[in-house]
């Protein structure tokens, strides 16, 4: 254990820093947010109804009637947020002008930059997939 008559020989300013040393470090933990440049994405709202892919494995059809009802995908302040209509909200990510990403088990790309706006999700596998488009 530390003697405390060490601990009062630092000086303030060195205490200092290492507080905002700890400080500095302890904040870059949070997984940062991609940096993109040029301007803003608009703020908007779009909804997709999802089908599932072709090629997914016959077994994604139990999923699907959840999958394929529709879904509201909200950009505001160039970030995303996809609203199931069963309640669950997804953030994603902006990773390219107008294009936001995300999810973990269950992976989304929405792609706004193109016409028609596109929609795709799948598993983390790849085994199950869906798509959609939008005006």
């Amino acid at each position: 254990m530390a003697n405390s008559t060490a601990t009062k020989s630092f000086h303030p300013r060195w205490k200092k820093a290492v507080a905002l040393t700890v400080a500095g470090l302890c904040s870059s933990c949070s997984q940062p947010q991609p940096m993109i440049a040029g301007p803003a994405d608009p703020n908007s709202e779009t909804v997709f109804t999802l089908a599932v892919a072709p090629d997914s494995v016959s077994g994604c059809i139990l999923a699907d009637s959840s999958m394929t009802r529709p879904m509201t995908l909200t950009v505001t302040n160039d970030s995303a947020v996809l609203l199931t209509s069963g309640g669950i909200h997804y953030s994603l990510t902006r990773v390219a002008p107008n294009v936001y990403a995300g999810g973990y088990y269950v992976k989304i790309r929405a792609d706004l930059a193109v016409r028609p706006k596109r929609l795709a999700v799948s598993t983390q596998d790849g085994t199950c997939k869906w798509a959609a488009t939008a005006p």
